[in-house]
């Protein structure tokens, strides 16, 4: 592939998973700086590796598991540990006129603060089940886990979140 050719297809994966990336960096690092770091970092990867990349799962999937590797990565190093993370996610969400749209508001703001204090492999499940879309067969090669640890973790992770929001799961 030529030079402006693989130019062409990065600036287009940066645009169409960009988002993605972003939301799986912050819901595993739970923090702004962090995530636009690792988007950073994925990205970079991403170039590095192009050539590597045989397709035998979706773009999707394959930028998945970069960012998951890129986030477990900052979460080993030593640097994570003198960095103290906090939740900011609460500041990003403007306030409203409309009653209702301040509850649902709410709402969202309480699940994101339970899915963010879940432990970080059920985190991992919830965001790429529900927010990434990805099934189970895809978090299983992405996670390099077996199928049923991701059915497994998926539903203790909802048992935990029904619990800290005081419902039911249906698992």
């Amino acid at each position: 592939m030529a030079p402006s050719e693989k130019m062409n297809e990065i600036t287009r994966l940066v645009e169409q998973y960009g988002d993605d990336v972003m939301r799986t960096a912050y819901v595993m690092l739970k923090s702004k700086e962090l995530a636009e770091d690792a988007y950073q970092e994925t990205f970079l990867r991403l170039c590095r590796y192009y050539d590597s990349y045989r397709k035998e799962c979706s773009e999707k999937t394959w930028i998945t598991g970069i960012v998951i590797n890129v986030c477990r990565d900052f979460l080993r190093s030593a640097w994570k540990k003198r960095v103290t993370v906090t939740d900011d996610f609460s500041a990003q969400i403007s306030e409203s006129d409309t009653q209702e749209i301040v509850e649902k508001k709410d709402e969202k703001e309480e699940l994101l603060r339970s899915i963010m204090k879940l432990p970080d492999k059920y985190r991992e499940m919830i965001h790429l089940y529900y927010y990434q879309e990805l099934d189970i067969k895809e978090i299983s090669r992405i996670l390099k886990i077996p199928g049923g640890t991701v059915k497994s973790r998926l539903f203790k992770a909802r048992n935990l979140l029904a619990g800290m929001l005081g419902g039911e799961a249906n698992g």
